[in-house]
């Protein structure tokens, strides 16, 4: 009974509810947290925002969404938006000096299909070792998601390999001239190399408590 009730909600959504609806998917799968008011009639090209609140309450009545503390939630019958994807998981990588430490393995994670959005497919996980990264919230032992690409800019924090084919995880800065590979540790010194290849970008860390 309530999945036939279900489907009947769903078949009464209008054209435009449903332009709602999935403009507010497109943003959790892209950024990974619900849009403002703003925001999405931003995305909708509404002004009003008394506008864009007469769609969302006309979905939660209709039980396509939730509202937590003006935050939207996109319930169960979203499973793709929840459900884990399988990433896969390299070997270990040193948040602390360079290390030839770094090959892929049969093992693979379950990470929340919000947290890699529309890069699914083209993420990788990694384990840290070392604290070198304590202050940007990455510790020994956390698994770290990478986006697989060879392009960064500064201030970007990236898994690099370096000219002796040693990787490490750091915070690029690029200045004139130099490129820095910069901890976010005191304890740490950065250093500067003459080039690097990126192999990923971070977007995100696992942690068990």
């Amino acid at each position: 009974m309530v999945n036939k009730m279900v489907n009947i909600m769903r078949r009464a959504l209008t054209a435009r509810q449903g332009e709602v609806l999935k403009a507010i998917e497109d943003f959790v799968l892209g950024r990974g947290f619900s849009p403002t008011i703003r925001e999405l009639g931003a995305a909708l090209g509404l002004r009003n925002p008394s506008a864009v609140l007469k769609h969302l309450r006309s979905l939660e009545v209709k039980g396509y969404i939730g509202r937590e503390s003006g935050a939207i939630r996109l319930p169960g019958s979203y499973p793709h938006v929840l459900d884990p994807v399988r990433v896969p998981v390299a070997g270990l990588v040193p948040a602390g000096g360079p290390r030839e430490v770094f090959e892929f393995s049969s093992e693979a994670m379950d990470v929340p299909a919000w947290m890699l959005g529309r890069r699914q497919g083209n993420v990788f996980c990694v384990r840290v070792e070392g604290k070198s990264m304590i202050d940007a919230y990455i510790d020994d032992g956390d698994h770290v998601l990478l986006e697989r690409t060879d392009k960064a800019g500064t201030g970007d924090m990236v898994v690099v390999r370096l000219d002796d084919g040693s990787v490490t995880l750091k915070r690029l800065r690029i200045e004139t001239g130099r490129i820095l590979l910069v901890p976010e540790n005191p304890a740490y010194q950065p250093f500067e190399v003459r080039e690097v290849q990126i192999l990923g970008r971070v977007i995100g860390v696992l942690r068990k408590y």
